[in-house]
């Protein structure tokens, strides 16, 4: 063997055990009932041009951010906002002018092996955008103009960009970390390092060092900074439902509820009935059989203080064995149509949002809103108007000063009646 041979071997001894090592973070590859079909499903790279594709017809509405916020290997996450631009200032996330407009910040792709909620995205995006194109007056036109005029919507297309490339690359279907294994939804700083968590690098729930040690957190935590979000939410798969703070072991415990949890709960209610899917949502502890610490949505919910704050689990088949792509994603031939069944959960969620805005609007702009009732105060001005005309008569006639010095005697012999009796 020549040296150059020898230098070469050894460089592949490397990337064998970094492969090695990296593997062994998550789960391992299965064998797989079914594969993605990318003429059908979109590999990072096509998410990328979709969405560039998308903004370039459409730049009144559009916006792309694709340097903000990176991954821990540079890879952008792919983050978008919608809404209408015109007459507004624009330039990078620093620049954004604040609106009375309602603000919704969605996330995607936190889990690298979750290839739907990323075509559900897809899919929103196209329908919100094309019906600016219809008719005006028609159905879909004045539904995308309602939500875009009234709605600034933030989405994270690709929270971990990392780690799908990893998949894509080792066509392991079961991957959920990131490059480094671990669980961005286990990364946060609520109840981080709980036992709804692991320390173990070889678990896929693998929580990392310390809350907030991946880069790809950044962006959550930088949005939220700077923005005071009315809703988030975190979309997965794998099941159908739609999950209520909080997930932490500490709060299955104690019981624990977020603020806003009545008005949570009367939306979950609302989406788990909008499309022929029927979703179970409840509280997170409750629902799923176990804790989760350190998630983002609780993050949100009970740091951010985000009024609405949830995860939703979008689809799921009943499942055995051990393959990965077939528990969090439809055949290939079924995506269009499982897409097309998600999206009415979109249109009952913009449409709760903006009539849950407008009547805060109208309780906080209307004086009277916590004021005491109209009868109340009628009865209250009678009662000054009698305490005025009887003062007024107690100083202009002396006789109701000598009325008013009357005392009640009661007989102390009859106890069995009483009577009255005046004296001067």
């Amino acid at each position: 063997m020549n040296p150059k041979q020898g230098t070469m071997m050894r460089h592949l001894y490397i990337v064998v055990i970094w492969f090695d090592v990296i593997s062994g973070l998550d789960v391992k590859p299965q064998k797989e009932r079914y594969l993605p079909d990318y003429s059908k499903y979109h590999n990072l790279s096509a998410i990328e041009k979709e969405l560039q594709s998308i903004a370039n017809r459409n730049l009144n509405y559009v916006k792309l951010d694709f340097s903000s916020f990176t991954s821990r290997q540079r890879r952008s996450q792919l983050f978008i906002h919608l809404s209408n631009f015109t007459g507004r200032n624009f330039n990078q996330i620093s620049s954004y002018q604040e609106t009375p407009r309602l603000k919704v910040l969605l996330s995607y792709g936190e889990h690298a092996r979750e290839f739907l909620p990323i075509e559900s995205m897809l899919h929103l995006v196209k329908n919100l955008t094309s019906g600016l194109s219809y008719h005006s007056g028609t159905p879909q036109e004045l539904f995308s103009r309602k939500v875009l005029s009234n709605i600034d919507l933030y989405i994270i297309s690709m929270a971990n960009p990392d780690g799908r490339k990893h998949l894509e690359v080792t066509h392991n279907y079961c991957w959920r970390g990131t490059s480094t294994g671990v669980d961005l939804d286990r990364n946060f700083d609520w109840e981080f390092a709980g036992k709804g968590s692991s320390s173990n690098q070889n678990d896929e729930e693998y929580r990392g060092p310390e809350a907030f040690s991946e880069p790809e957190t950044n962006v959550f935590t930088g949005l939220a900074n700077r923005i005071k979000f009315d809703l988030f939410i975190s979309f997965h798969s794998g099941i159908k439902h739609i999950y209520i703070p909080f997930s932490d072991t500490k709060s299955k415990i104690s019981k624990r509820n977020p603020p806003n949890f009545e008005n949570m709960l009367d939306l979950a209610s609302i989406l788990s009935h909008s499309t022929q899917y029927v979703y179970k949502y409840g509280h997170s502890y409750d629902l799923s059989g176990y804790t989760a610490d350190g998630t983002i949505f609780d993050y949100m919910a009970g740091v951010k203080k985000v009024p609405f704050s949830f995860a939703v689990e979008l689809w799921g088949t009943n499942h055995n064995g051990p393959s990965c792509f077939d528990l969090f994603n439809p055949k290939s031939e079924d995506l269009h149509e499982v897409v097309k069944t998600i999206h009415p959960m979109y249109a009952k969620l913009f449409s709760y949002l903006i009539e849950w805005k407008e009547a805060k609007i109208r309780h906080l702009s209307d004086p009277l809103s916590d004021a005491p009732s109209l009868t109340f105060g009628y009865v209250l001005l009678g009662c000054i108007v009698i305490i005025t005309v009887i003062t007024a008569l107690h100083g202009r006639y002396p006789i109701c000063n000598r009325l008013y010095q009357r005392r009640r005697i009661v007989s102390l012999k009859s106890l069995s009646s009483t009577f009255t009796m005046y004296t001067k």
